[in-house]
């Protein structure tokens, strides 16, 4: 949660009266590692459980006091924390917003990600094609199941406010969950539509995810399918009447995509559906939203040298693979977007 400077503080930071770059570039830093610590010592969770003092929490989560105190007092100015009756508690928006269960096993990816992007300079010299971390480092091991945890979670924010906001046709039978991983997309649109079907294709620690998701939603096994594919390196399957992209596009080069527009195309049925939940370029909103997208662009970048891209430029690629009527809606969540299209 960022700092909220009250009206005097805003009148100083806008008049660079305080230093701005001492806010972005050093107290952004130690809010993160701050958040970083909270979760590897289970602060959040302990927390969740029970309101403690300091040396009652220090106690029960086997740190020192010390080291405690100091996190303490950078979290509950932030808003993470409320303090009342000498103990604190979890504050109204951490328990909203927390993913209690996941924090742990998302820590390696955050944690490897911010050492990774220590070379910023050589990406911005030079764009490298794929970034300065790469796909490679999250197919496989501990960061690979952390990255998954982590869009696990990022899906969850999102994933019913875009079922309900994407109407299928009621002749509609099959669903293509393009890079899946998880499948929660799948398994929300099955269950809005009792007769659809759904496949998640993704690489095997994606399914491995989507495995689980499975396992917490029995009655979801016999209408949904894994398959294990680079869609990127292979052809899709075919036959389906809706395909879904959820945050995919915007790592894939301009001619990555063009060329996943055609299979695509072809992997759609003549009046197939396709919706594509992503950060869409030169969208106009607040300087807050244009500064969450412009940051994710960012982060994509030095990720894996993507993009976020103009809607323009994806409906040009849809149109060239037969899908016309492309429409564009904002997402709750600040610099995310939802295009719809269909086949004419």
């Amino acid at each position: 949660m960022p700092l909220k400077p009250n009206i005097i503080e805003r009148f100083l930071i806008n008049r660079g009266m305080v230093p701005n770059l001492l806010i972005d570039a050093g107290m952004s830093i130690f809010q993160f590692w701050a958040l970083i610590g909270a979760m590897e010592i289970g602060l959040f969770e302990s927390l969740d459980q029970e309101p403690g003092d300091t040396p009652a929490l220090a106690e029960r989560l086997d740190v020192s006091e010390r080291g405690l105190e100091t996190l303490i007092n950078a979290l509950e100015p932030l808003g993470y924390l409320d303090y009342s009756n000498g103990k604190y508690s979890l504050s109204t928006a951490a328990e909203r917003s927390i993913p209690l269960d996941l924090l742990q096993d998302m820590v390696p990816f955050l944690k490897e990600q911010m050492m990774e992007y220590e070379d910023v300079a050589r990406a911005i010299r030079e764009a490298p094609e794929d970034g300065i971390y790469g796909w490679e480092g999250v197919k496989s091991g501990e960061v690979g199941h952390s990255y998954q945890v982590t869009m696990r979670w990022l899906a969850s924010n999102s994933v019913d406010e875009v079922v309900k906001k994407v109407d299928l046709p009621e002749e509609a039978e099959r669903m293509l969950d393009i890079g899946g991983s998880h499948g929660l997309y799948t398994v929300e649109f099955c269950r809005k539509y009792p007769e659809l079907e759904g496949t998640v294709l993704d690489w095997e620690i994606g399914l491995e995810n989507a495995q689980e998701t499975l396992e917490r939603n029995p009655g979801m096994r016999n209408r949904i399918d894994l398959i294990e594919r680079d869609f990127e390196e292979e052809e899709l399957p075919s036959g389906y009447d809706f395909a879904f992209l959820g945050n995919i596009i915007h790592g894939i080069t301009p001619d990555g995509n063009r060329e996943l527009f055609g299979k695509l195309a072809r992997a759609t049925t003549e009046n197939g559906m396709v919706a594509i939940l992503d950060q869409f370029a030169g969208n106009s909103g607040s300087k807050f939203a244009r500064g969450v997208a412009g940051l994710l662009g960012f982060n994509l970048f030095l990720f894996s040298g993507g993009r976020s891209y103009p809607f323009d430029t994806v409906t040009n690629w849809l149109q060239d693979g037969g899908f016309s009527d492309v429409s564009l809606e904002k997402t709750r969540q600040p610099g995310f977007s939802l295009l719809i299209a269909r086949k004419s």
